[in-house]
C-alpha cells in the first residue's frame, strides 16, 4: 500500500475536484447575460444565469430597475438561490461593474464602455442603451481563506 505525502494528497484532491472551494479561486460561469433599457418604457432589465461552487450549482438572477433610455444600475438583489446575490453599477467612465456573491465568495466582472451601446438609432423615440458584449463568460471568484 502506497502512502501519499500531505502535498501529493492535496494535489490529488485538487485535480479530482474533491477539494473544498474555500481558499481557491474557482470561476463563476455566467450565461445568458443581458441588460439595458426597454424602448418606450421607464423600466430596464438585467438577466443572467450563473454557476458557482465549482460549477456544481446554478442560479437565475433578474431585475427590472427604473430607467429611461440609459443603461440601468441595480442595487444588491437576491437571485433564485437565496445564498446568491448580484448588483450592476454604472461607472463614471461609461462602463459598468457586475458583482456576484455566493455565501462568502465574491466576483466582479468589468463591462467596458464600448460594450454599452445605443440601439434603434433610426427611431429617436426608441433609442436606448443596451449591453452588447458576450452573453456567456467566466469570472474569477475569490473565496476567503479559512
Amino acid at each position: 500500500m502506497k502512502l501519499f505525502s500531505g502535498t501529493s494528497l492535496v494535489g490529488l484532491l485538487a485535480t479530482t475536484g474533491l477539494a473544498n472551494a474555500k481558499g481557491t479561486q474557482a470561476p463563476f460561469s455566467i450565461s445568458k447575460f443581458s441588460a439595458g433599457a426597454t424602448p418606450h418604457s421607464s423600466v430596464g432589465y438585467v438577466e443572467l444565469t450563473w454557476s458557482y461552487s465549482s460549477g456544481q450549482n446554478s442560479t437565475a438572477c433578474s431585475a427590472k430597475p427604473g430607467t429611461y433610455q440609459v443603461f440601468p444600475s441595480v442595487a444588491k438583489t437576491a437571485c433564485s438561490d437565496p445564498s446568491t446575490f448580484f448588483n450592476l453599477t454604472k461607472r463614471s467612465d461609461g462602463g459598468a461593474d457586475l458583482e456576484l456573491w455566493y455565501r462568502e465568495a465574491y466576483a466582479i466582472h468589468t463591462i467596458s464602455a464600448d460594450q454599452i451601446v445605443w440601439t434603434n438609432q433610426q427611431s429617436p423615440t426608441g433609442t436606448v442603451q443596451v449591453y452588447s458584449g458576450p452573453q456567456n463568460f467566466t469570472v474569477k471568484a475569490n473565496y476567503p481563506e479559512n
